[in-house]
């Protein structure tokens, strides 16, 4: 099977694995250029084409036949060419509400105000109208180093679902909109693929608010086009297997808490395990320093070593399926953490005060004062910056076993 891809695609690095994982057969993904549906040759040559922004609309005056759903979106993601004859699909609505509808997500009488003016936005809107949301459209406006929103009221919107680029590589520093001026969000979508947590999952998910990521929309949106290409249903058990595969190659384990709550131990457990490569952050830091951590803030000062940390966290977020083991202030610094979320999933290893301990090796915990004074600075810090918290404070099997569960490698 060949199938042609135009214009750019959510996640197509990845583009060639989802599709033979899906459909379970070997398939060729050929690039091409939108200017190829001028010549006839394009009816030969491809079983069916995956189309994207900004061609979804284009491509629609090149068809024989458009579907009737594609029509009133008015926008095509998938063509299937059949005895020369070319017709035209949305699946993208599909792959939208199959992600919503999979997080347990519910829309139905939610205002949702959906970030962008284009051909994903029209897709987005009509899949909220269709699980019994209300869609407006809030175009993006970027201007030199500036982005700016028309949104009257925001507060009246429960969602916000983002359809442009802003946020992805190689910007990650920036968002098309604060969650923080959407008073009332209970959810925040963004699909963009790359990296796993955009900037305005990260400021979401520190206020509290539920998010999806866009990583799994090129899975599911895979499997509902091989179904119109091939000509066949796949198995649908492949969206996850695709899903936790793919993941576990690119997404980093981050592990972050106390000192003295595990950490080290649980991370070198889940490499025997995985057979993921560990990173020690505290032991990086101290290569580069060719000194202890607590000789450097005797020397340098806290400042000093934070500012490191941060630039050893970029290092370390450009790595894939690793487990990363956070020192126990990590939380403290905003960009560290932002850079950690990345392309990480992170994991709260949680344990009372009367179970951790002082210890001389850290600057900050020499005694159980100050363990005590910490714990309490840094308890919201984990809560806020965690995707998930981890209880660790009775057997450590219990412990690895919640954790592979969590990442979908249970053994």
């Amino acid at each position: 099977m060949k199938i042609g891809l135009v214009g750019r695609q959510n996640g197509s690095s990845m583009s060639a694995q989802i599709h033979r994982m899906i459909i379970g057969e070997d398939l060729t993904l050929v690039r091409m250029d939108f200017s190829d549906f001028s010549s006839g040759k394009v009816r030969e040559e491809m079983d069916g084409y995956i189309i994207g922004i900004p061609y979804m609309q284009k491509v629609i005056p090149y068809l024989d036949e458009t579907d009737h759903t594609a029509k009133k979106i008015g926008a095509v993601n998938v063509i299937v060419s059949h005895e020369g004859k070319l017709t035209g699909y949305n699946t993208d609505w599909r792959a939208i509400e199959d992600m919503i509808l999979a997080n347990g997500t519910d829309l139905n009488g939610k205002t949702v105000a959906i970030l962008g003016d284009n051909d994903l936005s029209v897709t987005a809107a009509y899949t909220v109208e269709l699980l019994g949301g209300k869609a407006e459209l809030i175009p993006v406006l970027e201007t030199g180093d500036e982005i700016n929103i028309q949104a009257e009221d925001p507060g009246r919107f429960t969602c916000l679902i983002n359809t442009t680029a802003v946020g992805s590589y190689p910007d990650t520093d920036c968002m098309p909109a604060d969650p923080a001026d959407f008073a009332n969000l209970e959810t925040v979508i963004d699909l963009i693929a790359e990296p796993l947590c955009t900037k305005l999952r990260f400021e979401a998910k520190r206020k509290g608010i539920q998010t999806l990521g866009g990583f799994e929309l090129p899975i599911r949106q895979a499997y509902f086009a091989d179904r119109l290409i091939a000509g066949k249903d796949p198995d649908r058990s492949m969206i996850d297997t695709c899903l936790h595969e793919l993941l576990s190659k690119k997404r980093n384990i981050v592990l972050i808490g106390m000192p003295t709550s595990g950490k080290t131990t649980v991370s070198g457990i889940l490499a025997e395990k995985t057979g993921r490569e560990v990173v020690e952050m505290d032991a990086e830091i101290e290569k580069i320093l060719g000194t202890s951590i607590r000789e450097c803030f005797e020397t340098k000062g806290e400042f000093w070593f934070r500012s490191l940390e941060t630039k050893v966290a970029e290092k370390l977020s450009e790595g894939k399926g690793m487990i990363i083991s956070c020192g126990g202030g990590v939380v403290k610094v905003y960009e560290t953490m932002r850079l950690l979320s990345m392309n990480g999933l992170v994991l709260w290893l949680k344990r009372d005060l009367s179970q951790l301990f002082p210890t001389d090796t850290r600057p900050l915990s020499g005694t159980r004062d100050d363990l005590g004074r910490l714990y309490e600075e840094r308890l919201p810090l984990y809560s806020s910056c965690a995707d998930i918290p981890i209880d660790n404070t009775g057997d450590l099997s219990e412990t690895i076993k919640s954790i592979l569960e969590v990442i979908g490698e249970e053994s």
